[in-house]
């Protein structure tokens, strides 16, 4: 195994020690109110894309190659040939990923990189795919794009909202492709569901529901064991904080980060975009919300700060609003639904189906229908085929930056109104979140300090 810290990286002439305090300080003094701008580049304002010639090779490198971007290696890997992509470079901030990703790919040791930084700074590379923890989603992502790289980010978009606005005004300004890695927005009875209901199908929508609800034999959910050979010598534990408040190499917060709102928003984050998402492309309009409430407890699963069942409910300008639960205590969930005036569109979850029954009183003026596709459901590697495609092509993606934004958008508001209290109003011309009372909310940060709610 390489010794990565054998020797100081130097970086422009400066030690790795010096590099990395000067930039940790220019990051933290990024402002939020950036957060609060109009936005400058509308849906259609972004530059042209540099298209890929249809026959030419990608070349793709991975930041965070853990136990979901070592996934991602292998899957790639498996489908190179097809998607005539070529694996160059990983960079992981513990030495043990790293080498596991540098033997599985066969990179050299110049290839692997403690630093995304460093990585970036390649010009034969033209896309990554981001797997770090997600305190890390928004710099990776924003200095990648400003590298010249297209971009795959694993869900969520960022830690917090306003991060994911820096996101997406980079995307706009680089014309880069961005893909969150939400791999159910490639499933085909989503999109017939969209389709039905732009072609009035279903009349006006109503409300909608769906849920990601699982149960863990252990009652631990998010819990990983420690790996004993992970210390200091071989981790950058300070850089792998990032943002996040600074405390002593803590191996339960780099092992099982998913039970700590630090590092994520636990259910809202983790689980609860593999229902929001395809259930936002199948309005055939995804919107971004009026008003969020969100209620969550921690009552079952007591080891951890997130919570272990969360009610999430969304309303947005054109009426339709969405029910989505999760739980990591209880498998039974509600059925994927989405109704409208004249019908209801029912999804089977595990096939790509979906059923339209018209409502009693239009029986007679609208047929049941059914779709099937035999397609598999939630294939990562459909949604990874559809990023390199469009990379070539020029096109959107499925899940592109303005479905993301939406669907992020919700979910930062979902954390908020649980932890806060509150229920929450978004304008997106102004980005700003407003209380009941019309009073504008800050959105969290990573020194916001949270109230303890009564009761």
């Amino acid at each position: 195994m390489m010794n990565l810290n054998a020797h100081p990286q130097k970086f422009g002439g400066e030690s790795r020690r010096s590099f990395l305090r000067k930039t940790a300080t220019l990051a933290a003094a990024g402002s939020v109110a950036s957060f609060l701008k109009t936005p400058v580049y509308g849906q259609d304002q972004a530059p042209s894309v540099n298209v890929a010639g249809a026959n030419e090779r990608i070349a793709v490198a991975y930041i965070g190659t853990g136990k979901q971007g070592l996934t991602h290696v292998r899957l790639q890997k498996d489908g190179a040939q097809k998607n005539n992509i070529v694996q160059v470079a990983a960079c992981d901030l513990y030495e043990k990923h790293l080498h596991e990703a540098r033997t599985m790919m066969g990179l050299g040791e110049d290839d692997c990189y403690r630093d995304h930084r460093r990585l970036l700074e390649r010009n034969d590379i033209d896309a990554v795919v981001i797997s770090t923890v997600d305190n890390w989603h928004a710099q990776c992502s924003i200095d990648a794009l400003e590298a010249g790289k297209h971009v795959f980010c694993e869900k969520p978009m960022t830690r917090y909202l306003w991060e994911a606005w820096q996101v997406y005004d980079a995307v706009k300004k680089t014309g880069k492709v961005y893909v969150i890695g939400s791999q159910g927005c490639l499933d085909p009875k989503w999109h017939k569901a969209a389709e039905w209901v732009k072609a009035g199908k279903l009349g006006p929508l109503v409300w909608g529901q769906g849920s990601y609800c699982r149960n863990h034999p252990k009652n631990d959910e998010w819990q990983f064991p420690v790996d004993a050979d992970a210390n200091e010598t071989n981790l950058d534990w300070y850089r792998w904080l990032g943002r996040a408040p600074k405390i002593p190499w803590n191996p339960d917060h780099y092992f099982s980060w998913h039970k700590y709102y630090a590092y994520n928003s636990g259910i809202i984050g983790n689980l609860l975009p593999h229902r929001f998402h395809p259930l936002m492309l199948a309005s055939g309009n995804p919107e971004f919300p009026r008003r969020v409430v969100c209620t969550g407890t921690r009552k079952v699963s007591t080891n951890r700060e997130i919570t272990d069942t969360t009610h999430l409910l969304a309303e947005f300008p054109s009426g339709l609003t969405l029910v989505v639960a999760g739980t990591t205590v209880n498998e039974q969930g509600l059925p994927d639904m989405l109704r409208g005036r004249r019908g209801t569109l029912h999804f089977a979850s595990s096939q790509n189906r979906v059923e339209f029954k018209p409502e009693r009183i239009f029986a007679d003026e609208s047929e049941p229908e059914e779709f099937h596709d035999p397609a598999k459901v939630e294939d990562i590697q459909r949604l990874e085929k559809n990023f390199f495609d469009c990379i070539r092509s020029g096109q959107s993606p499925v899940a592109d930056v303005e479905l993301a934004i939406r669907a992020h958008t919700v979910l930062c508001l979902a954390e908020m109104s649980d932890r806060l209290g509150l229920a929450l109003f978004f304008d997106p011309a102004t980005r700003t979140i407003k209380n009941g009372e019309g009073k504008v909310i800050p959105p969290l940060t990573y020194d916001s300090v949270i109230p303890t709610l009564p009761g």
